[in-house]
Parts: C-alpha cells; sequence; structure tokens
C-alpha cells in the first residue's frame, strides 16, 4: 500500500489517511504504542511551485500528543528521527509484503 502520488485537491486528506492505516492508529514513537489521540505528523515535501494553496504532503507518522510536543519544540533535533522512522516502517511494510507473496507461492 504505496503513499498516494498524485496531488489532487484531496491529496493531503488521501496521505492523512494512508497513515492512520499505515500505523494502525498507534503512537510509533520506539517505545510508546499509544492510540488514545495519536494524531500524524506530517513531512512537508512539496512547495506547490510557488502558488498560494497549502503544501502537498508527501508521507508522515503517527504519534501521540506527548511525542507530538516533544517534535514541535524541538523539530531541528528530531527531523532526522522521524524520517528514519517513516522509513522503517516503509520497509517493514515491504517487507510483510513480500513475506506474503513469497509464501503464497510456497502453497
Amino acid at each position: 500500500m504505496p503513499p498516494p502520488t498524485t496531488y489532487g485537491p484531496d491529496h493531503n486528506d488521501e496521505i492523512r489517511r494512508y497513515v492512520l492505516r499505515r500505523d494502525r492508529q498507534t503512537c510509533q514513537w520506539p517505545g510508546c504504542g499509544a492510540t488514545q489521540h495519536a494524531d500524524v505528523l506530517f513531512m512537508i515535501e512539496t512547495d506547490n511551485g510557488g502558488r498560494n494553496e497549502s503544501p502537498f504532503y508527501k508521507n508522515g507518522l503517527l504519534l501521540c500528543p506527548k511525542h507530538m510536543e516533544m517534535v514541535n519544540l524541538h523539530d531541528k533535533a528530531f527531523g532526522p528521527l522521524i524520517y528514519d522512522l517513516i522509513q522503517l516502517i516503509e520497509f517493514e511494510q515491504d517487507l510483510q509484503t513480500t513475506e506474503k507473496v513469497y509464501k503464497d507461492l510456497l502453497k
């Protein structure tokens, strides 16, 4: 389940739904796993080419309020960590998909 790549008017809502589904509505901070009031921290990747619209998001990460506040207070320090967490989650998902394909082939 790759993230949406088309930049239509509903793109940011589609990214939000994708992240909620991918992260199973659970905080992705290592060792946390909280599910209450978790929200998506978006990673801005495009600037709309100078148009006066909201930026399009490429991906995001689900965080509980505690960890969302930590990241927002120290965004420069946690930026690389958040990017790495997203990459690990995507990689794990790819591994699960590949494992399912191979299991189906071996049946």
